[in-house]
């Protein structure tokens, strides 16, 4: 008799086991989506005066070797946060953060959408130092930087004009403040 009562019971366990196994595999995160992987392993390679751009579709196609360039399925404050993301898990770089000035100007009335990305990349940057350069001056700046070391171009989405985001990478462990310190006793 109570071989007949515990037959059932585990006929009905093993045709739970499936349902509960499926329950277990959805709250695992989901793998992190190819151009993100991309970007983490290129992060690993940069290092001091390297750039990585945060591109709206219109940036220019950068021709010179040392010129990584990654279009994204995501918009600008979403590619944003996951390299973030991926500098910071790694110790080696930070990010110095330029923002293109004439972006302030562009306004709602003639582009539609800018007041949410600017909500959207505020949140994203989550109070972290940002410089403001016009698009001229971060042109020069590439143009000047993509002569000696590498450049990480990631296109996104997102079509509103100035809102690419330029990174220049630092030591992760030694500050402008470090350097200028030991270049001061080095003159003694």
């Amino acid at each position: 008799m109570q071989r007949i009562m515990k037959s059932p019971l585990i006929i009905i366990l093993l045709a739970l086991f499936p349902l509960l196994a499926s329950c277990v595999q959805s709250n695992s995160p989901a793998p992190a989506p190819a151009w993100l992987k991309t970007v983490d392993q290129e992060v690993q390679k940069l290092g001091s005066f390297n750039w990585i751009i945060v591109a709206e579709p219109s940036f220019p196609a950068l021709s010179r070797s040392g010129v990584t360039t990654i279009t994204t399925p995501v918009s600008t404050t979403e590619a944003l946060d996951g390299v973030i993301q991926s500098i910071d898990s790694h110790s080696h770089v930070r990010p110095r953060i330029h923002l293109i000035r004439e972006a302030q100007a562009v306004t709602e009335h003639d582009t539609p959408g800018i007041n949410d990305y600017r909500t959207k990349l505020k949140q994203v940057l989550n109070e972290r130092e940002t410089l403001t350069l016009t698009n001229n001056a971060l042109n020069l700046l590439i143009t000047d930087a993509r002569k000696n070391y590498r450049i990480l171009v990631i296109k996104t989405t997102t079509s509103l004009p100035y809102t690419s985001v330029f990174l220049e990478l630092e030591s992760g462990y030694w500050d402008g403040v470090s350097e200028t310190a030991l270049r001061k006793r080095m003159r003694r």
